[in-house]
Formats: structure tokens, sequence, C-alpha cells
């Protein structure tokens, strides 16, 4: 599972965060994250799906462009990051 909070006291900053949980098929409770990074803060993770490998992929997005993460379903730790620049733009395009 995973989405944003625009919780004041959910980070340690009050903007939005994205965040990820995985339970397993009894309910029980796996690991957590929110992600927070001063260079980087990932806002919202708007998608979310398994791959092939058997591996949780996140679409999303952070200081205002799109990104792709792979988690490890067994742990949550981030195995691939990829963000995309916006090219030949400018103030007004």
């Amino acid at each position: 599972m995973a989405g944003n909070s625009t919780s004041e006291d959910y980070a340690p900053a009050a903007n939005d965060h994205a965040f990820a949980y995985a339970v397993d098929m009894e309910g029980n409770w796996k690991w957590g994250k929110f992600f927070y990074n001063v260079s980087f803060a990932i806002s919202t993770i708007s998608g979310c799906s398994i791959d092939g490998n058997g591996n949780a992929v996140m679409l999303g997005q952070g200081n205002s462009v799109p990104l792709i993460m792979e988690m490890s379903l067994k742990d949550g730790q981030v195995l691939k990051f990829v963000s995309f620049e916006k090219i030949g733009s400018s103030e007004t395009s």
C-alpha cells in the first residue's frame, strides 16, 4: 500500500510526504516507510504494482518531477530509483 500524507505532524516537516507499507496475507504488519530527504523529497506515490521479480514498483512525484522506485516487498528497501527531469523547459513553458 502506498500514498501520501498531508498531516503536519506525520514527518519532521509540515509538507506532503509519501509513504509505503506492507502487511502479509493475514494482515500482520511487515514494514512501513515514509520518504523524507532534504535534497529530494518524495511527496506522492500514486501507483503501486508488483513486477516480474516480485518487487514493488512505485510511481510518484518528487521535487515536481515524475519518479519510479523499485522496492523489496520483504523489507521495503529501495532497490532502484529513477527521476525524470524536464528538458528544455523554462518558467513560462
